[in-house]
């Protein structure tokens, strides 16, 4: 008998506090990207750049649902969704009109920072943004180095870099549709991808994404504090 288990994604307030500059010292950076990552990010920059290509890939999944059940290829597991096919065809009205965005562009400090994350949780098993010691994204990309406006989404139980940027578009269960707005706003032009074991899910993949190469803002000129409103 087939059996069920759950997907989960979570997402961050897009763009929050930023802190330009900061007295720490840099930590060093993550390492060169694993296969998966460098296809999530190409998954991720195919879908900016045509979005109404990734339709089809949608429809396809579609077709594997019954009621909240979505059984995946290859697979007897049947996973359940907190909304059936409802965001699915939410998410293809929204890549039908969506523009041709530009293409993310790999951060090494925004990959160090989803990497600490990633490494946290596989030892902890928790989800979310929180880490244990309470640090958020900005804090992270902050004790890497990096400046504060960052906008986070998390992954977790992907099979693969399509599953992943799937689960991100379609965003169920989540009500504001936070990662699909985070992974297409044309004002996040740098991305850091890290992925890795979870306890409870298998794998989780973290996005960081800024829309400069460490997390800071070109609009903000040094030793400014300033806020932002996601």
């Amino acid at each position: 008998m087939a059996s069920v288990r759950q997907l989960v994604s979570v997402t961050s307030g897009v763009l929050g506090a930023i802190l330009v500059t900061t007295s720490a010292p840099a930590a060093p950076v993550a390492n060169e990207p694993t296969l998966m990552e460098t296809r999530v990010l190409a998954a991720l920059n195919d879908a900016r750049l045509n979005p109404q290509a990734y339709i089809a890939d949608l429809a396809a999944y579609r077709k594997r649902f019954k009621n909240k059940l979505v059984t995946m290829p290859g697979s007897r597991v049947k996973y359940l969704t907190r909304e059936g096919t409802v965001p699915i065809d939410e998410a293809v009205e929204f890549l039908n009109s969506e523009e041709s965005r530009s293409q993310l562009r790999a951060g090494s400090i925004l990959a160090a920072a989803a990497a600490d994350h990633v490494a946290e949780q596989g030892r902890s098993g928790h989800t979310g943004h929180i880490g244990s010691n309470g640090s958020g994204p900005a804090d992270r990309t902050s004790r890497r180095g990096g400046g504060r406006l960052v906008a986070e989404v998390i992954t977790y139980g992907a099979f693969d870099a399509a599953d992943v940027v799937r689960q991100l578009i379609v965003d169920d269960g989540v009500p504001d549709r936070g990662h699909r707005s985070a992974i297409f706003a044309d004002r996040l032009r740098y991305a850091g991808v890290a992925c890795g074991y979870h306890p409870k899910f298998r794998t989780m993949c973290v996005i960081d994404m800024a829309e400069t190469p460490d997390g800071t803002s070109r609009s903000l000129r040094p030793s400014r504090l300033a806020s932002i409103a996601g």
